[in-house]
């Protein structure tokens, strides 16, 4: 064959084999997180969504997790510079969210945690940070401010459901994580627990689909989120302290580990796709 044949074999091969690569690492999403000498391990199964709301155009946010839910973006929520690389904007007067469409996999029943970085501009309302949602009522899980509380309910099913902390201070940038682990429900801000007590029960599945930044289409403004949102994850397992303070780091500065050969991939890797 001609060299220049040759050449653009070789090329597509090579193409083809970054692809395989990537959809790899992306299956093997923080399969280890290193902290120090010890390694906090969340196994890429337990990862139901990963938004790393990087998309920075268009209407649909991409679900990184390899489950295939991703997200419309309504009523035009405006994409910025975020938390880490881009983030979304949402005006609560335009009834802006993103709806996410029921899955199994968005429906766990023996542990959850919800993480994301947000940017509220005020404390009016009841206003939403993610809800799944079934005929718009407030019956499974959600992240939310709560009659002047910041609030994670894990659903019904789960005794006590819900677990209320202060509410952080506006206009920067906060980390949140909503963890039950069938023992505990508890609420971390910015690393830190800012409240717990102990839970137990099977969180009950629901048909509805999930959404970012309001209760339901038809929620006043002031159950819409007012401010940005940046790198939401949901995990069917309560993590640790330890981890939630990794994950705050960044989903680009984090180590996901091959099993197979144990070579390590950097999500710069992802996040650069």
């Amino acid at each position: 064959m001609k060299g220049g044949r040759c050449e653009k074999l070789f090329c597509l091969h090579t193409e083809l084999q970054m692809s395989r690569t990537y959809a790899a690492i992306v299956a093997l999403i923080a399969l280890c997180l290193v902290t120090g000498n010890n390694f906090a391990a969340i196994n890429p199964d337990e990862i139901a969504g990963l938004w790393l709301f990087d998309d920075g155009a268009g209407d649909v946010l991409t679900d990184s997790s390899g489950n295939g839910n991703d997200g419309a973006l309504i009523n035009g929520p405006t994409w910025i510079d975020g938390k880490f690389g881009k983030a979304l904007q949402f005006d609560s007067s335009k009834q802006q969210r993103v709806e996410i469409p029921n899955s199994d996999s968005l429906n766990p029943t023996d542990a959850i945690t919800i993480m994301a970085w947000g940017y509220l501009e005020d404390t009016g309302g009841n206003r939403r940070f993610l809800q799944k949602s079934e005929g718009g009522g407030d019956n499974q899980y959600r992240l939310l401010l709560e009659w002047g509380n910041f609030r994670f309910d894990a659903g019904p099913g789960v005794s006590p459901q819900t677990i209320d902390v202060p509410i952080f201070s506006v206009q920067e940038w906060h980390h949140v994580a909503g963890v039950y682990d069938g023992a505990e429900i508890a609420l971390y801000i910015d690393g830190e627990k800012a409240g717990s007590q102990p839970a137990s029960g099977q969180m009950i599945p629901s048909s509805g689909p999930i959404f970012i930044g309001t209760k339901q289409p038809a929620a006043p403004e002031g159950d819409y989120w007012n401010g940005a949102i940046d790198e939401v994850a949901i995990i069917t397992r309560g993590v640790t302290q330890e981890e939630i303070q990794e994950v705050m780091k960044g989903f680009a500065n984090l180590t996901a580990v091959n099993l197979a050969g144990k070579v390590a991939h950097t999500w710069g890797l992802i996040k650069s796709k």
